[in-house]
């Protein structure tokens, strides 16, 4: 549910024309419903604040995402440090991506607990230590969504795809991966899903999982590696060491994580720009 009283409370910084404030009031209070009303994912010491809001940057990005910065902290701690995240919103008003680039920080030291208090705060950091830490290094290929979190490599492109795997009597085996069009490349993304969170989560990862978006706005959704392999005879000018690729359902039980490679066949010109990972979470990488 909404918080009300939050819904209204944030402001914009001095920098923010006055033709901004008015051309983006909207996406801004859509911004900071999702925002409250997706108060835990600032962890346990901001479930139940009360947080204010400043809206300190609005950037237009590539293929119709608005970047919107927003500084927050909270209202008991006036005095302490802001944190900083953003919000990626479309045109139709769609939250794609919410990233915390870091959390309130106090300018006092913490009191002494007792031993008890200090046993139960270090049990409840020790859960969450992974997420609190890199939610804190600025990494942006390395974001999380709703139930995972994703670390993108940056995009490798050549002409054909060779790596060495076994065949079905358990030989080892070279195959190969080469697009359709001659005119075109391969490009391959390594990619680490990475479930932090309480339950399991199941996923599918197909042609529908992600999308690529090159230089020029034009998408491209990821081949099937399993239908365009092949055997191949030895080559190491294309070889991929550690090539695995990423496709099919998968199932990622708390703490567990799963590594491989999306590749997509796009034209020798294109550039790659930016990629949408739609199985399970909406999240944005840009390169």
């Amino acid at each position: 549910m909404v918080n009300k009283e939050n819904m209204n409370n944030y402001k914009f910084s001095n920098n923010i024309s006055e033709e901004n404030k008015l051309l983006y009031k909207d996406k801004v209070a859509k911004s900071i419903e999702y925002l409250t009303n997706n108060i835990y994912e600032y962890g346990p010491s901001l479930k139940n604040a009360k947080l204010s809001y400043l809206v300190t940057k609005i950037e237009p990005q590539s293929i119709n995402i608005l970047r919107i910065y927003f500084e927050f902290k909270d209202k008991k701690n006036i005095n302490s440090k802001s944190g900083l995240e953003y919000i990626d919103i479309d045109d139709n008003d769609v939250i794609q991506v919410r990233r915390i680039i870091n959390k309130p920080k106090e300018n006092f030291p913490w009191p002494i607990f007792t031993l008890a208090i200090i046993s139960i705060m270090i049990a409840a950091i020790f859960v969450s230590y992974r997420v609190y830490w890199m939610d804190r290094d600025g990494d942006n290929l390395y974001l999380a969504g709703r139930s995972l979190w994703v670390k993108s490599d940056e995009p490798v492109t050549q002409e054909f795809i060779t790596y060495i795997g076994n065949d079905e009597n358990g030989n080892e085996q070279y195959w190969a991966i080469s697009p359709i069009n001659q005119e075109n490349n391969l490009l391959f993304v390594k990619l680490s899903l990475i479930n932090y969170g309480s339950g399991t989560v199941k996923i599918v990862i197909d042609d529908n999982a992600s999308t690529l978006y090159d230089d020029k706005s034009i998408q491209y959704k990821p081949i099937n590696p399993i239908e365009r392999t092949y055997a191949s005879e030895r080559s190491d000018t294309y070889l991929v060491d550690g090539f695995i690729p990423l496709w099919g359902p998968i199932q990622l039980d708390p703490q567990e994580q799963v590594t491989g490679m999306l590749i997509f066949e796009i034209p020798e010109s294109s550039i790659a720009e930016q990629l949408k990972w739609d199985a399970g979470d909406l999240i944005m990488f840009t390169y």
